[in-house]
Formats: C-alpha cells, sequence, structure tokens
C-alpha cells in the first residue's frame, strides 16, 4: 500500500477505537437512545448528499424491505445493543468484544455463506484461540452481574454486525457499498427517533458530553465511513479491512489515556486472542 492509504488505514482505526471512549462521555449525561440518534443522524446528514451524487440509492431500494431489514441487523440493532451495554463495562472492553466479530462471521458463514466459510485448520484454530480470548474476558473482567449484563449486550452487537455482514454480501453484493453505509444511518434514525425524545434529559448536558456526541456522530460515524470506502477503493477491501483489527487495540490506548482506565493482564491477553484469532478466522476473506 502506499504511504497515504497506510495513513488512512491508521486514521480508520484510530477513529473507530475512540468510539468506544466517546460512547462512554456521552452516557455521562445522554441516554443510550440519545446518543445513537444524534450518532446517525449527524452521520447521515454528512453521507446523504455524497450517496445522492453518486447515486448510490438507486439499486438498494427497489427492494425496500430487504435493505431495511438487513440494516436493522446490520446497525440500529448492534448499535443500541453496544451503547446499552457500555453502560456496564469499560470503553476498552466493549472495543475488544466488538472486535470478535470475525468471529462470529467466520462461524455464521459455515452455515450461511459456505464459500465466506473458515479456511481449513486455520481457520478453527482462529476461532478457538479467539473464543479462549472471550472466555478470559468474561471469567476476570465481566465476572460481576452488572458487567456480565453489559459483555452480553456487546457480545450480542458483535453478532449482529457479523449477521448484517453476511447479510450484505448475500443480497447486496452488486450495491454500492457507501449507499448501504447511508441506508443504514437513515433507517436508524428513524427507528430510534421517538425514543430519543422520550428519554431527552431533563437538565442542559455538559460541554464534554455533547462535544463527544458530535464527534462521535460527524467524525467517528460520517467521516470516517468516507474515508473507510475512498480506502476499499484505493488499497481494496481486504486490506482496508485491516482497519477491524487495529480498532480494539486503539480503543484499550485510548480509553487508557483519556479515561484513566489502565489495562489489566486479562484484557491484554484477551486483546491479542481476539486480534489473531479473528484474523485468523477471516484468512479467506484476508487473502
Amino acid at each position: 500500500m502506499t504511504r497515504r492509504a497506510w495513513t488512512q488505514l491508521v486514521i480508520v482505526a484510530a477513529l473507530w477505537g475512540a468510539v468506544y471512549p466517546l460512547i462512554e462521555i456521552a452516557l455521562r449525561d445522554f441516554s443510550p437512545t440519545v446518543i445513537v440518534f444524534g450518532r446517525v443522524a449527524l452521520a447521515a446528514l454528512m453521507l446523504t448528499p455524497i450517496a445522492v451524487r453518486r447515486d448510490a440509492f438507486r439499486p438498494l431500494w427497489r427492494h425496500p424491505r430487504m435493505i431495511i431489514e438487513t440494516v436493522l441487523v446490520q446497525s440500529t440493532i448492534p448499535l443500541l445493543l453496544l451503547t446499552f451495554g457500555q453502560r456496564y463495562v469499560t470503553a476498552g472492553l466493549a472495543g475488544i468484544l466488538i472486535g470478535a466479530q470475525p468471529l462470529f462471521v467466520a462461524l455464521l458463514a459455515i452455515r450461511y455463506a459456505p464459500d465466506q466459510r473458515p479456511d481449513g485448520w486455520k481457520g478453527t484454530l482462529g476461532i478457538l484461540i479467539g473464543f479462549v480470548g472471550l472466555v478470559l474476558l468474561f471469567g476476570n473482567d465481566l465476572a460481576g452481574r452488572t458487567a456480565l449484563i453489559g459483555g452480553l449486550l456487546v457480545l450480542g452487537a458483535a453478532v449482529c454486525y457479523a449477521a448484517g455482514a453476511l447479510m450484505i454480501f448475500r443480497r447486496h453484493s452488486d450495491a454500492q457499498p457507501l449507499g448501504v453505509a447511508t441506508s443504514a444511518m437513515l433507517v436508524t434514525t428513524t427507528a430510534v427517533a421517538v425514543p430519543a425524545i422520550v428519554t431527552l434529559p431533563t437538565h442542559a448536558p455538559t460541554l464534554g458530553a455533547t462535544t463527544a456526541l458530535a464527534v462521535l456522530g460527524l467524525a467517528c460515524t460520517g467521516a470516517t465511513l468516507v474515508v473507510f470506502y475512498n480506502l476499499i477503493a484505493t488499497a481494496g477491501p481486504a486490506r482496508a479491512a485491516l482497519a477491524f483489527y487495529l480498532s480494539p487495540a486503539f480503543a484499550v490506548a485510548l480509553s487508557a489515556a483519556f479515561l484513566q482506565q489502565r489495562p489489566t493482564m486479562g484484557p491484554l491477553i484477551g486483546l491479542v486472542a481476539v486480534v489473531i484469532g479473528s484474523v485468523l478466522a477471516a484468512d479467506t476473506n484476508v487473502r
């Protein structure tokens, strides 16, 4: 890859890793539904003009029910699960758990996308290593009742992201990725609008929480998707996917830097196991 492509890759991974500490800051003053609404609405405002200019919606919305079902699974539900889950788990742990998404893609692919299933013994070993990492996390750092609930919610988000990725692959492989991403933002905005209005804060939110929500929507969601799809076009989808494997490390590092969440040995071992397992399990896609 070129130096510019590597720079874009690191930026995307860092911004995705920043999502989790920003959510934790925003939760100090906003409900989970308000955070999801603000995040996707701001991203939709940024992405919609670009998608319209590139005519990215036309093939998708010929079958509205199909794209709505897909983005509900791939965007709306996991965003809610993640944000609710982060009320009970730290930002770094949330980033590691979401980083397990490729493991679930590999497992679901065995049944629903055989041509994308793990590649032989490497894929099987990757799934085993990744799940050992998850067991370590749940055994050591998510042992309490509330932490366990939060961990399961975030892990449920990872499963939804994986299922949504396979739905996109099977149903919308001929569509522009920008159209899918923008549709996800628009549908999710519509779906959570009423719950967000009902749960608006009764007091004026702090500047820190408001800024975190704005950065979450504009930079970490809208702008990141634009850079990511540009990276796909210039470096290819396999290399662009490296951002998924780098983002959990950024989540842990940024949480330590800005939230003083010093990781213990358990999460660090779990992080390494999940990343290595994910890379091996996704060997078919990476190759």
